[in-house]
């Protein structure tokens, strides 16, 4: 029996351009603005691909952006509200804001999922979220 030497793959020949679609870094260092059609990431069939192929895998990825979801909003009621605040609009302002903020976060760990929807979105997310938990806090105390 004869043996195949097998053949190395050595990237590409000098002076190719080469474009990786699918690479998460090439992707995510350049996405300001949502991709096309990422409405289409807010269906229940979105993530089945990753699903499929990542079992284990996608259950952290769920859990790991629930957590990242309601992190500021536990953390706002926790750490920024004082022991024995009424039910007003200021607590219900912050927990909003708090919420908002964790759609940022949640926007990093759609990363893993290849569903990231922008610098901007989480930015305004960021900014929006932090801007509506501090005006929350002179309301309520």
């Amino acid at each position: 029996m004869s043996r195949k030497k097998r053949r190395h793959y050595n990237g590409p020949p000098k002076g190719a351009i080469v474009i990786y679609q699918n690479s998460p870094q090439s992707s995510f260092a350049h996405q300001w603005f949502p991709p096309k059609g990422s409405a289409a990431f807010f269906l229940m069939e979105s993530d089945a691909d990753f699903q499929r192929r990542h079992p284990v895998g996608y259950v952290f990825a769920v859990l790991l952006g629930i957590f990242a979801l309601l992190l500021p909003e536990i953390m706002y009621l926790l750490v920024l509200l004082p022991p024995h605040a009424p039910p007003s609009f200021g607590v219900f302002l912050g927990m909003a804001g708090g919420f908002i903020f964790g759609i940022g976060l949640f926007n990093f760990v759609a990363i893993i999922l290849h569903q990231y929807l922008g610098h901007l979105v989480s930015i305004l997310c960021f900014l929006i979220g932090g801007v509506l938990m501090a005006v929350s806090v002179p309301l309520i105390g």
